[in-house]
């Protein structure tokens, strides 16, 4: 059941999962200005990160309960504020969710230094009455919009990579959000919908013959499923390669093995492939320079 409550409701119920704030006259050293070495994926065995320049997508285990929440950055000047934009709040057990809201400014609007700030290589993030180190898995680089490969049958894996790489909000309308973060290796979603809740950290690897995708973190409800998990040792299943084993790939079917779920190429055009997925044709499009869709354009990494 989805229930929507007040943050004044979620300070009873949720204690452990309330958010430290700290006023901006406070510590003037939290006044950011560039997020550049920030860009990436980070880590530990309870959490996951990904840090672009217009958002911060967070995943944090506290025992039985799994926080995800989504923050849009705001440049000001020489400083860069954090925004609350949307989040949720998960029990491992009963797989019911609750729904974050705010009743004053103060709280979704803070500096970015107050929620994140790098210390020796790590970074630091303040939430939940408690404080987190995260490492960094994989870096990300920003980079201006360009025009992406052509597909043929020998350039798959490239495309598959480079099509499905940078911020993509396909909604943004609070009712219907959908938003997707694809870095090299590795891909994310936050998508809420009428009739589906859905947000997952995954990696992923793409060669000639598919891509082999695996899920770390997974929480989904709808009228079929209701998940809420995370693997126990986030940082090591995070931070590890996918392999890919070719003879694992089945044009005609979604294969489910140890390592992954691997989606095999079926066919494509100088624009689109087509990979069969679980019960489905997942068809990738190429993305243009001036595709309104994609808001942060990421630098192409090969494997």
């Amino acid at each position: 059941m989805k229930k929507q409550m007040n943050m004044k409701t979620i300070k009873k119920i949720f204690v452990p999962f309330m958010f430290i704030i700290v006023l901006c006259g406070c510590n003037k050293q939290n006044l950011i200005a560039d997020l550049t070495a920030y860009y990436g994926v980070w880590a530990n065995a309870d959490c996951e990160l990904v840090q672009t320049e217009k958002y911060t997508l967070f995943f944090e285990r506290n025992e039985k309960k799994i926080t995800v929440t989504l923050r849009q950055n705001e440049r000001k000047g020489d400083t860069v504020y954090s925004n609350f934009f949307a989040g949720f709040v998960f029990d491992t057990d009963t797989k019911e969710y609750e729904k974050i809201t705010y009743n004053d400014e103060s709280s979704e609007r803070i500096l970015f230094g107050d929620f994140a700030k790098l210390e020796d290589k790590y970074l630091k993030i303040s939430q939940n009455h408690k404080n987190q180190k995260l490492q960094l898995v994989e870096k990300i680089e920003i980079c201006s919009p360009y025009e992406m490969p052509f597909a043929n049958t020998s350039n798959i894996g490239e495309c598959l990579q480079n099509w499905q790489s940078g911020v993509f909000e396909y909604n943004l309308d609070m009712d219907n959000l959908y938003i997707e973060i694809g870095t090299n290796k590795h891909v994310y979603i936050f998508a809420d919908f009428p009739n589906m809740l859905y947000c997952r950290a995954a990696r992923i690897r793409h060669n000639n013959n598919g891509s082999v995708f695996a899920q770390n973190i997974r929480l989904m409800i709808n009228a079929k499923e209701k998940t809420a998990e995370m693997e126990s040792d986030n940082l090591k299943v995070c931070a590890s390669d996918v392999e890919i084993d070719n003879s694992l790939f089945k044009p005609d079917m979604c294969s489910f093995e140890e390592n992954g779920i691997y989606w095999s190429f079926i066919s494509c055009t100088a624009d689109t492939i087509k990979l069969n997925g679980c019960g489905e044709v997942y068809t990738y499009v190429r993305q243009s320079p001036d595709d309104t869709q994609v808001a942060e354009w990421f630098k192409y990494k090969a494997y």
